[in-house]
């Protein structure tokens, strides 16, 4: 009777994680390039209890022999899913949809202070003043993060340009006002070979971990690639990748399971007081 208290107060809290999860992803199911995250469950210790002792007397038992006694169920893993998203077409030239689910834009982030390589499936991107040139631009996302280049600079953009292009192989060009053609920087993106190793790193941007702790080089999860025509649509952006139906699906079953493990709760301290009252 306590064990199995124990086993619902356990399942209902890591039931409660993936609601969390849950209610993250609708939350987030309209910004662009979304990634969702997905919980499976385990089982947690648990024991065989037989309840026939002899042996001869399971010869042509069709029923499975025996109890399962356990603590209940625990998140296993909290995947991310990078299926991708449907792509809307914007026709803005600084707007850009990967089409291919493990690439990713290399932003560079101020955000913790120090200048840090981060990796964002949001192509949506806006002309900034450039602190290190006075008079010129640079290209940000919606969070301040400066795009990369092939060089692993920001992209610098010339007072007065206009008229962005994609060029075939992953160059941007633009056009000045006198009709000068000026190419702005080749847009590298990076493929991540292993990338359930990826960690939010707020907003919509993810980062690696210490590789070194994990005995890993860059060259063993990151391949740097020409970010050409085919791997890019200018003009429209990725929509995340939530299922709005199959998330209200999965909130509805986790929030049965939590009521029938806490209707678990509360009927076995109800029995433990009926047996309580009886032995007084």
């Amino acid at each position: 009777m306590y064990s199995s208290m124990i086993s619902s107060a356990n399942t209902m809290g890591q039931l409660q994680h993936q609601l969390d999860g849950i209610s993250h992803n609708l939350s987030n199911s309209d910004r662009t390039g979304y990634k969702r995250r997905e919980s499976t469950f385990s089982d947690l210790l648990f024991q065989q209890v037989n309840n026939q002792p002899v042996p001869q007397n399971l010869a042509g038992r069709l029923t499975p022999d025996g109890l399962r006694v356990g603590t209940g169920a625990a998140i296993a893993q909290t995947a991310l899913r990078l299926e991708q998203g449907f792509i809307q077409e914007t026709e803005r030239e600084l707007d850009f949809a990967l089409t291919e689910e493990n690439l990713f834009f290399q932003v560079e982030s101020l955000a913790n202070g120090e200048a840090e390589v981060q990796y964002s499936r949001d192509g949506s991107f806006y002309l900034s003043e450039d602190p290190d040139n006075p008079g010129g631009w640079t290209l940000v996302n919606n969070q301040g993060d400066y795009l990369l280049n092939a060089e692993g600079e920001r992209m610098e953009v010339p007072a007065g340009a206009r008229d962005f292009t994609l060029q075939e192989d992953g160059t941007l060009q633009a056009f000045l006002e006198n009709g000068e053609a000026v190419e702005i920087g080749e847009m590298e993106l990076a493929r991540i070979t292993k990338p359930q190793l990826l960690e939010t790193a707020g907003g919509n941007n993810f980062r690696l971990p210490d590789l070194d702790e994990l005995d890993l080089e860059e060259a063993d999860v990151v391949e740097f690639v020409a970010g050409i025509e085919s791997q890019i649509i200018q003009g429209s952006l990725e929509q995340s990748n939530v299922d709005m139906a199959k998330s209200m699906t999965d909130m509805m079953n986790a929030q049965r399971n939590y009521s029938f493990n806490a209707r678990a709760i509360s009927q076995g301290d109800q029995m433990m007081g009926l047996i309580n009252s009886v032995r007084g």
